[in-house]
């Protein structure tokens, strides 16, 4: 089925979006792209304008050349512009390692450069320079979160999260901590969380970033096994719950037990990166797993039931600024898969941007520039393809991919739609952590009273965040594990996160 066949579809079926409503949706429907009327066969249609503020950019993983030298980087940015994208996804941490200088993890073994070279900071300089009417291209660093080794690596080095705190790495129930040849951290250890996001905040302190982006951002469930056994975690999840013994990997407690680990995570980092610089948009690259969705069938999505990667969730909550799907479809063998996708990420995008991630290594270039035109036409807030690596099925040269995308498709400059939230912002944040004898306090109820009342629980690290906080007066609920209560009121500024830690 064509793109403009599906439109057509689309707009007949309209009525789904706004049935979504039930969600509570901020902000649902789509904006239709400027386009002209055409006929085929009967069906009318629009081709849709490209040439349209959004943002259009690619992922550079750090497996494969792309920016491993200063002859690399410099060559990746000359591609980029030639396509007249906007934005780049570079990998700077693919498995608990960085390709920049002076971060808290250890320097990545396969950097082709000087001791001083940082390759973060030399990609940052080419693609904000704007000199002679070049285009200002966004860097939002990529850094894989959760997959933290690869067993053919070796051993993870001194200053590796699994050196220092071995404990951290995610098992089954039988104990095996291999998926496939990739290990993974459990986010239901604090250490994970609070290591990650120390990790997260360094990046978005020291460079002028203009995103931060997670990937990974959940547990292996593309792998065999009841994941999710690390012993700190389950043993939290047994005193939460009164649970004995081992859950079934299917048990709905079990299930949202790990779904809300990763959703602590990435509440955490989005407060850390929100207060060290309140100008870099958090994103994640999100599932798309199983063929076809039906928007009312979230709930019991693979994505959800067996990643726990509830990324409907994170948009509800303003966790993340960009949803960008990983819209892996073959176009010539899943013709609804790329189109359903993408009307639930669209429809669950609330008042924040939803990016549409086509797999340019599973199709033909043409069908690339087909699933681009579909995006657009649907009202998604840019594209992101994958990858810079393996751009298409044609044994078309990488070159010669992005030259004929700036020719064909992308012929003019544009920047990023305009981001409302971060623009002119109408809510702010209330960030914290409660800490009892210097001790994180895991479990504690956190009310935020102002123009509405919410309520959650700290994570393993004592953290809590609100990100659609009313600004001016709002008053922050504590109460105990043993039932005391304690109270301070913040002033929430929009735009930015307002800290008030509990110290106990």
């Amino acid at each position: 089925m064509k793109f403009w066949q599906r439109a057509a579809m689309r707009t007949a079926a309209a009525s789904l979006t706004v049935s979504l409503a039930a969600w509570g949706a901020l902000h649902l429907g789509t904006t239709p792209a400027a386009a002209d009327e055409i006929n085929v066969n009967g069906v009318s249609a629009q081709v849709v304008d490209v040439n349209q503020p959004m943002l259009r950019g690619v992922w550079i993983d750090t497996w494969n050349p792309g920016m491993l030298s200063p002859e690399q980087v410099e060559t990746l940015v000359e591609e980029v512009r030639s396509a007249n994208l906007n934005a780049i996804f570079p990998e700077v941490r693919k498995v608990g390692d960085a390709y920049y200088l002076n971060g808290l993890e250890p320097m990545a073994d396969n950097i082709d450069g000087p001791e001083d070279w940082d390759p973060l900071q030399h990609l940052i300089d080419l693609c904000h320079d704007t000199s002679d009417g070049k285009q200002y291209i966004e860097v939002h660093a990529w850094l894989v979160t959760l997959r933290m080794w690869n067993q053919r690596l070796g051993d993870p080095p001194p200053g590796h999260l699994f050196y220092e705190h071995p404990d951290t790495i995610m098992t089954t129930a039988e104990g095996e901590e291999l998926g496939g040849t990739s290990m993974f951290a459990d986010p239901g250890h604090p250490m994970t969380i609070e290591w990650t996001a120390r990790v997260f905040r360094d990046v978005a302190e020291r460079y002028d970033i203009d995103g931060i982006h997670h990937d990974y951002v959940r547990y292996p469930g593309d792998y065999d096994g009841n994941w999710g056994h690390n012993e700190v975690s389950l043993q939290r999840f047994r005193e939460r719950t009164g649970f004995e013994g081992t859950p079934e990997n299917d048990d709905p407690r079990w299930q949202a037990w790990r779904r809300s680990q990763v959703n602590d995570l990435v509440r955490r980092v989005y407060g850390e990166v929100l207060e060290a610089n309140p100008n870099v948009l958090v994103s994640a690259a999100t599932l798309n797993w199983a063929l076809e969705m039906d928007p009312w069938a979230w709930f019991t999505s693979s994505p959800r039931l067996n990643a726990h990667q509830d990324w409907v969730n994170f948009m509800h909550e303003g966790t993340l600024d960009l949803n960008v799907l990983m819209n892996y479809t073959r176009e010539d063998a899943q013709p609804h898969r790329y189109g359903d996708w993408m009307d639930l990420a669209l429809a669950t995008r609330f008042d924040r941007h939803a990016i549409m991630g086509p797999g340019g290594y599973l199709n033909s270039i043409e069908d690339t520039w087909r699933l681009i035109r579909e995006a657009v036409e649907a009202g998604a807030d840019g594209i992101n393809i994958y990858c810079y690596a393996n751009t298409n099925t044609d044994g078309v040269p990488r070159t010669e991919f992005f030259e004929r995308l700036g020719q064909e498709l992308f012929t003019e400059q544009v920047p990023p739609s305009e981001r409302p939230w971060k623009d002119d912002p109408v809510y702010g944040a209330v960030i914290g952590q409660v800490f009892e004898d210097g001790e994180w306090v895991d479990g504690a109820v956190v009310t935020l009273n102002g123009a509405a009342t919410k309520t959650l629980l700290t994570d393993g690290t004592g953290f809590y965040g609100f990100f659609r906080a009313a600004p001016g007066t709002n008053a922050v609920r504590v109460v105990m594990p043993d039932g005391s209560v304690h109270l301070q009121d913040v002033e929430v500024e929009a735009g930015l996160a307002s800290r008030v830690d509990f110290e106990l």
